[in-house]
Parts: structure tokens; C-alpha cells; sequence
């Protein structure tokens, strides 16, 4: 009267796939702005010319 369980019941199961969309893709590489850390006089060519750009929009 004994009974087994069949084998494939303690199998393990391969992960079934089921997204339908492309795989995504790895996102690029960050860009490093070296105008943001050059140094121009006291602060950054960037920091200048964002200021010099607001003072313009104020006037």
C-alpha cells in the first residue's frame, strides 16, 4: 500500500519567462561636467555663469 510521489513533483521548476516587453538595457554612464569644478576665481565657471544668466532674466 505505500505510495510514492512521482519524482518530477519534487523537481525543481525552471522559472518560466513571462514578460513580453524587450529587456532593458543597462542605462549609460553618468557625464561629468568638468566646467562644473573648474575653478573661476572664487566659485566655478559653471556657478558664474548660471548668475551671470539670472541677473539677465532679472533686468
Amino acid at each position: 500500500m505505500d505510495h510514492a510521489l512521482k519524482p518530477s513533483f519534487w523537481t525543481v521548476v525552471p522559472q518560466i519567462r513571462t514578460v513580453t516587453r524587450p529587456e532593458r538595457k543597462p542605462g549609460r554612464a553618468p557625464v561629468f561636467i568638468h566646467d562644473a569644478v573648474t575653478p573661476w576665481g572664487r566659485e566655478t565657471l559653471l556657478l558664474k555663469l548660471l548668475r551671470e544668466q539670472a541677473a539677465d532674466q532679472e533686468e
